[in-house]
């Protein structure tokens, strides 16, 4: 084994240095430079060189990017820069290389234009830590009247351009009924948020901005604002309008999902939950079938619920025998066959039940939150309720009502007069003893 160490050993002193380049992922950089006092080689498909034992120096695409002195076998990893770490907005410009020494022997300065932050070619990086100038000349689309120069170093290329002057930070909070917020330059976003936005703004250009928001004009189209960032920087954009519930109810208290609630040009079911402006008058109307209702509101606080109501009551039919129509008339008409309820405003409701050979009427009136019952087709006195129906004539059973009565009472007058005689005799008995 120690034969096998001396034998390389006396190899490498014979043979030179071996140089390999490697590129950072591990891979060989083939066609690299090598030199050892003015002697170079070109490295092979393996990234390997062979040279004489002394001062290396490697070049890359005619850069001289790596420094060493080479006694054995040395090892080159060479990176390749490709794009700037400028933050917080992307930048155009020129990169400059201070100094480098190219495979001629020369000096000159090597510039590579950038645009949003990327390198038009790779620069190769070893370990010669070159001054940079970093020039930049925009930022995003904006072309700086005076360009701005960052000094730094190769392997620092880190620029903060808010440190420079060059952006301010805008920090927006907006409030309900804000849903998104855009914020243009020259007709060109550049940025967008929802409850909390950042944006980067460059001094000396016109941004404006727009807040949408789930607000509802009267016609019902969607609410938007515009708004001057610069002047809500670090501060809360706000808009006036009011979270408005609309609750249709009838008279028993009930909520109506069935009557329709229209307000800002939305149909809403029983309930109507959005936001409106303040300051603004606005149209609610409750549609009922039997009857409407409208109103006008002007929201002025940040939340409000409001119940229409509509006055109902309930008739509930029942039958002796099928009619072939029933028709009800008054505040409102229901023309139908055998209905069980009807559900009506408050009033006096004329019933006309069709029999085909007959008809027969009857006076209803109903109150507000009131169910109220009616039997069609059975005749009763006049002197009866009038809701439960009118006839001509007294029935048979009547008659036999008032005859039973009048048998009764005069039964009772008889009896009290057979029992006066003798509680008198009994009386006299007693004033003898």
């Amino acid at each position: 084994m120690k034969l096998i160490i001396y034998t390389l050993l006396i190899i490498t002193l014979v043979a030179g240095a071996v140089v390999e380049v490697r590129d950072g992922l591990g891979f060989p950089v083939a066609n690299a430079t090598v030199c050892v006092s003015g002697q170079c080689v070109i490295t092979n498909a393996t990234g390997f060189a062979e040279v004489p034992q002394g001062e290396v120096e490697i070049y890359v695409e005619g850069i001289l990017v790596w420094r060493t002195h080479a006694t054995g076998h040395e090892v080159a990893t060479i990176y390749k820069l490709e794009t700037l770490d400028i933050e917080p907005l992307n930048a155009g410009g020129v990169l400059t290389l201070k100094m480098v020494k190219l495979i001629n022997g020369t000096y000159r300065d090597v510039e590579v234009q950038f645009f949003n932050n990327t390198l038009s070619k790779a620069v190769p990086v070893g370990n010669i830590n070159y001054p940079v100038e970093i020039y930049i000349l925009q930022l995003q689309d904006h072309h700086l009247k005076t360009p701005a120069v960052v000094k730094t170093t190769l392997w620092n290329t880190k620029i903060d351009l808010k440190s420079l002057g060059l952006v301010e930070v805008c920090r927006i909070s907006t409030h309900p009924p804000i849903r998104q917020v855009y914020i243009y330059v020259n007709q060109t976003l550049t940025a967008v948020g929802e409850a909390a936005l950042t944006a980067y703004l460059i001094p000396g250009l016109s941004y404006r901005g727009v807040a949408e928001t789930y607000a509802l004009t009267p016609n019902g189209s969607s609410y938007a604002v515009e708004f001057n960032p610069l002047e809500y920087c670090n501060k809360s954009l706000v808009v006036n309008a009011t979270h408005l519930v609309v609750r249709a109810v009838d008279s028993f208290s009930t909520v109506r999902r069935d009557w329709k609630i229209k307000v800002a040009g939305n149909v809403y079911s029983g309930e109507a939950d959005l936001w409106v402006l303040q300051g603004v008058p606005y149209t609610i109307t409750v549609e009922a079938g039997f009857s409407n209702k409208s109103l006008t509101i002007i929201a002025n606080k940040s939340s409000d619920y409001i119940l229409v109501t509509i006055e109902n009551a309930y008739l509930d039919l029942a039958y002796t025998q099928p009619p072939r129509k029933v028709y009800i008339y008054g505040n409102y008409t229901v023309i139908a066959t055998m209905p069980r309820r009807v559900e009506l405003p408050p009033g006096v409701y004329t019933v006309v039940a069709d029999f085909v050979n007959r008809n027969e009427t009857y006076t209803v009136v109903l109150k507000a939150g009131e169910t109220k019952q009616l039997v069609v087709g059975q005749k009763v006195t006049t002197s009866q309720n009038r809701e439960t129906g009118t006839s001509g004539e007294m029935g048979a059973s009547t008659y036999a009502f008032i005859s039973v009565i009048v048998a009764i009472v005069l039964a009772a007058a008889a009896a009290a007069l057979r029992a006066t005689p003798r509680r008198r005799q009994q009386g006299r008995g007693q004033s003898r003893s």
